[in-house]
């Protein structure tokens, strides 16, 4: 069979190859935003350090945004999975569980500096990035939320108090990390993650309270 034929080349088929061009993409993207800023993202520049031509760069991404996007949709999936596979894999109960998904989620994030800059810093800098970075926090508000049911063996109909406390706290732990990865925090990882936990924990323990004010 001849290579035109069969869509295989030196073993490796056309879409393989295709998936190949855009890991590399993605991979240099990285590599530029988490060090250098959003702004610093050119279609040269990513072709480039990916050693992919630019006609290629458009059989995967659209444009520079497209490319943004599924960096930060990797980076927030990725945290989500590991967080949701170390609350379900965690003995105990809730609160236990609750304690190993915000370390999972936060050491997902920070264990690469690029990641966490992407994640928590350089979505400020564009519209699109921000409306994709709340989806993905609200899919976190949405774990903590059946978490939250579980410790506090909530009756359905809680759920504009229960929205309102995940929102809350992933926002209040968003800004605090990115506090922390700024420098203005200066305590270790380990301690940052208790931090984080303990008022987790602790806000769970006022949802009583707040379905009161807001239900």
């Amino acid at each position: 069979m001849t290579r035109a034929s069969t869509g295989t080349y030196r073993g490796t088929s056309t879409d393989e190859r295709r998936e190949q061009r855009r890991r590399r993409l993605l991979d240099a993207a990285l590599d530029i935003v988490g060090t250098q800023g959003l702004a610093a993202l050119t279609v040269r520049g990513v072709c480039e350090q990916a050693k992919v031509g630019p006609r290629f760069f458009y059989e995967s991404f659209t444009d520079l945004d497209a490319l943004a996007t599924a960096l930060l949709d990797e980076v927030q999936r990725d945290a989500f999975e590991r967080a949701r596979t170390a609350m379900a894999e965690t003995p105990g109960g809730p609160e236990q569980k609750l304690r190993a998904g915000v370390a999972a989620l936060i050491v997902a994030v920070t264990d690469d500096p690029r990641r966490a800059n992407i994640a928590f810093a350089q979505a400020y800098g564009s519209e699109l990035l921000m409306r994709r970075r709340f989806e993905g926090m609200r899919q976190v508000a949405a774990l903590l939320i059946e978490q939250t049911r579980a410790l506090l063996d909530l009756p359905e109909g809680e759920d504009t108090a229960l929205s309102a406390l995940a929102q809350l706290i992933t926002g209040g732990a968003a800004e605090l990390i990115l506090v922390w990865l700024d420098g203005g925090l200066k305590v270790e990882r380990p301690v940052l993650i208790e931090v984080v936990a303990d008022y987790v924990v602790a806000m769970v323990d006022r949802l009583p309270g707040m379905t009161e004010k807001l239900n």
